[in-house]
């Protein structure tokens, strides 16, 4: 049970930063002109495209921070405020921007295969996801904690891929107004793990 309780505390965040149904009208835009198929390779594109950025910097991130002399306070008080800016944008508390831009949205639309960029990343593997499995890889203490978020992100992005595989049906079940009440409920949760990111790198500080 306890183990269960630890990989939801890491699968949920990262789902909710990640953010599949906030994306879906980015995925249906970008993918507007492909068949069924091709839609769904694409989607498969984009979630492995952003496990692939995302386990790189799971396994690759504590190197990177020692590199930089960078402590995990710092990291997590920056990432805290990364996180922040992103739940405010998902709440529509202040304007997009923060994962694309105008222009890489106009070019993403005009690319033949979007599955890498804009979808993988920035979208899917921004810089709230890297910086959340950046800081969860600073915490991980031992090798199962450090299993627990690869499986994470695997499974994360199995989520993401089913939800862009159903991307015309569940627009259609949701509607623009149910997609638009759970992204903003999934800001406020966000939010919250922000202001905890935030709480914890102060409190290591003293």
């Amino acid at each position: 049970m306890e183990l269960l309780h630890d990989a939801a505390k890491l699968l949920l965040p990262l789902v909710i930063i990640m953010d599949p149904l906030g994306n879906l009208t980015f995925f249906l835009l970008f993918t507007q002109d492909q068949d069924d198929p091709t839609r769904r390779r694409t989607a498969l594109i984009a979630a492995a495209g952003a496990g692939a950025i995302l386990l790189l910097f799971s396994f690759s991130g504590e190197a990177l921070l020692q590199f930089f002399a960078i402590g995990l306070p710092a990291f997590q008080l920056s990432g805290g405020l990364i996180l922040l800016i992103h739940a405010l944008q998902m709440l529509h508390l202040i304007p997009q921007g923060i994962k694309t831009t105008s222009e890489e949205q106009e070019e993403g639309i005009a690319k033949e295969n979007v599955g890498l960029v804009p979808l993988a990343t920035p979208l899917l593997a921004g810089p709230g996801a890297v910086t959340a499995v950046l800081v969860w890889r600073q915490q991980a203490a031992e090798f199962h904690d450090l299993v627990l978020l690869n499986g994470a992100i695997i499974a994360a992005c199995i989520l993401t891929y089913l939800v862009f595989a159903s991307a015309r049906r569940l627009r259609e079940l949701l509607g623009v107004g149910g997609i638009r009440v759970a992204t903003r409920l999934m800001g406020l949760l966000l939010a919250v793990i922000a202001v905890q990111f935030m709480v914890n790198g102060v409190q290591a500080l003293r």
